[in-house]
């Protein structure tokens, strides 16, 4: 049995179960606000590794692919944010233990939530990296903004959108204001990359916007990597116990990938429509075991 378990009113938890229902895969989906709602849960991280959310049966042997969100933070009242928290927790604990597929296991060892150190970690692993600096020292800010063509990025994994920066946007920066996270822009196109289990599903974006995203006039054209790069993206993903990362390139002018980042659990939907689902088919298949 393949679960689903997350958020319905989420677009690429959504689009996930559409896609399944439209290419006749048995997906059973389980809605995290409707289990705190009816307050009805047990899991077990034991030898039994029994589950029971809102009344349905889990098994702790089936596939499951997973967008758990905690929304203690949004509840209005104290009793609804700890119901999202005790059931987030266990339900992470419980996944963690299961000898069943999970993608991803909440206790993947991804650093993405602080730049600094991701950024380091992929250099580390042999990506090209763009250049960086972190900190609250207003000289050393403007030093970095004034050397070459510069993007001021979020700091922690919450999505934000980047822009160009120079010396004279922080003229009037405070240390108190800190720390600020700055990269050197790499102008070219950007390439976005989809690894499911060994399977690399790569699109080139042409853009006028430092962030794509924002530009709603984009272009999109599937391509295929470097051998040696697919490899290296195949490999990397598997070593960070990830079966499902979302990889973010630039490609430079002289053929130079430039790696931004890799995201353990990728908002896929905007990419997998331009593709006509060929992501959650092979998603489906790593679930199903037909492939690796």
């Amino acid at each position: 049995m393949i679960y689903a378990v997350g958020l319905t009113s989420e677009s690429t938890f959504a689009h996930f179960v559409a896609e399944a229902e439209a290419q006749a895969v048995p997906v059973r989906a389980v809605d995290l606000r409707q289990v705190v709602e009816s307050g009805d849960w047990q899991l077990t991280v034991g030898k039994d590794r029994s589950a029971r959310l809102d009344g349905q049966v889990l098994d702790p042997e089936g596939s499951y692919y997973c967008r758990v969100a905690d929304l203690a933070a949004l509840q209005q009242d104290r009793a609804s944010a700890q119901r999202w928290r005790w059931l987030t927790t266990a339900l992470t604990a419980w996944l963690d233990h299961i000898p069943g597929l999970v993608v991803n296991r909440p206790s993947i060892r991804s650093d993405n939530g602080s730049k600094p150190l991701h950024e380091l970690s992929l250099a580390r692993a042999g990506f090209r990296v763009p250049a960086s600096i972190t900190g609250s020292s207003p000289e050393r800010l403007r030093a970095f903004a004034a050397a070459g063509p510069t993007i001021v990025k979020a700091l922690s994994g919450v999505r934000a959108t980047s822009r160009l920066v120079d010396a004279a946007d922080l003229a009037g920066f405070e240390p108190g204001q800190g720390p600020v996270h700055l990269q050197r822009y790499v102008p070219g196109r950007d390439v976005r990359v989809h690894v499911v289990g060994d399977q690399v599903h790569a699109e080139e974006i042409v853009s006028a916007a430092v962030d794509y995203r924002t530009d709603g006039d984009a272009g999109f054209t599937p391509c295929e990597l470097p051998a040696g790069l697919a490899e290296q993206v195949v490999r990397h993903t598997a070593g960070l116990g990830m079966s499902f990362a979302g990889w973010d390139f630039k490609l430079a002018d002289d053929d130079t990938f430039w790696c931004l980042e890799v995201n353990p659990m990728p908002a896929y939907d905007w990419y997998d429509r331009r593709l006509g689902g060929t992501i959650t088919a092979s998603l489906l298949g790593l679930l199903r075991g037909t492939h690796s």
